[in-house]
C-alpha cells in the first residue's frame, strides 16, 4: 500500500523534519522535536541506557516501526560514537516512497546524510552491513504476522503507531511475542503509557517502569525481562 498521497511533510521545533498521515491526522513524531523525542526515548532511556548497564560486544535491536528511519540513523550514530557492534532489525508495513525519504533531513542534521540514504535504500528482508559498526535488516510486514527469534534481542524500540490506529499491536498477544524474543535483562522502550498498554505488558510478563517523557509529554514507558 502506497499512503504517500497521505503524507505531509512538517519541520518540528528542533528544525528536524516529521511527517503527518492526513487520512489519520496521526503525526509520526512530536511537533515540539522529531530528533528530540527520539533520542529522549529510544536512545538515551532505551540504547544508551542498556549499553551502560550491560557492555558487550553486539547489542541486537527490534523496532517496530520503521517509518521515518530516524531511530535506526540515531542508533547507527551512537553505534560509531561509542564503537559498539549493532544488529538492527526493524518492521515497516508502510515504507516510505524515494519523494519522501529525500525530504527528511535527519541526515543533515547529524552529519550522517550518506548513511542515512544507504539504511533506506538497501534492500528490504536482507540483512545488510552499512558500516562495520552497524547491520540492518529491514522487514516490510505487518508486525504481528512475524515470528521473531526468541531469546535474541537485547532492546526493543516500540514505536508504531498509537493504539487507537494499531489496537492490534498493543495488546497482551503481540507484547508476549516480544517478550520471548527478549534476552534476560533485555528491555522495550515505547512512548505509550496508556493503561491498557501497561496492563497488557504487565500480563506478558514485563516489570515497566513509568519515566519522565520529552517536551510535551508527561511519562514514557521502559519495561524489563527480568
Amino acid at each position: 500500500m502506497d499512503i504517500s498521497k497521505e503524507l505531509e511533510i512538517i519541520i518540528t521545533e528542533d528544525g528536524s523534519s516529521s511527517l503527518r498521515r492526513k487520512d489519520l491526522g496521526e503525526g509520526y513524531h512530536s511537533t515540539h522535536g522529531a530528533i528530540a523525542e527520539s533520542e529522549h526515548i529510544f536512545i538515551n532511556s532505551g540504547l544508551r541506557y542498556f549499553h551502560k548497564q550491560h557492555p558487550k560486544k553486539r547489542i541486537n535491536i527490534l523496532e517496530i516501526g520503521f517509518g521515518t528511519g530516524l531511530n535506526a540513523i540515531l542508533s547507527l550514530d551512537f553505534a560509531i560514537s561509542q564503537n559498539q557492534e549493532i544488529y538492527y532489525e526493524t518492521v515497516e508495513k508502510y515504507p516510505l516512497n524515494d519523494d519522501i525519504i529525500s525530504s527528511l533531513n535527519y541526515g543533515k542534521i547529524i552529519g550522517k546524510e550518506e548513511d542515512f540514504l544507504k539504511i533506506h535504500s538497501v534492500a528490504w528482508n536482507k540483512e545488510v552491513e552499512i558500516n562495520k559498526n552497524f547491520s540492518l535488516k529491514k522487514i516490510d510486514s505487518s508486525a504481528e504476522e512475524i515470528n521473531y527469534k526468541e531469546d535474541f534481542f537485547d532492546i526493543i524500540y516500540f514505536d508504531a503507531f498509537a493504539p487507537a490506529f494499531e489496537e492490534k499491536l498493543w495488546q497482551e498477544t503481540m507484547f508476549s511475542k516480544l517478550y520471548a524474543s527478549l534476552k534476560g535483562k533485555g528491555i522495550l522502550s515505547t512512548y505509550c503509557c496508556k493503561g491498557d498498554v501497561k496492563r497488557a505488558l504487565k500480563s506478558s510478563g514485563f516489570i515497566i517502569e513509568k519515566l519522565p517523557g520529552p517536551k510535551g509529554k508527561r511519562e514514557i514507558l521502559r519495561a524489563l525481562k527480568p
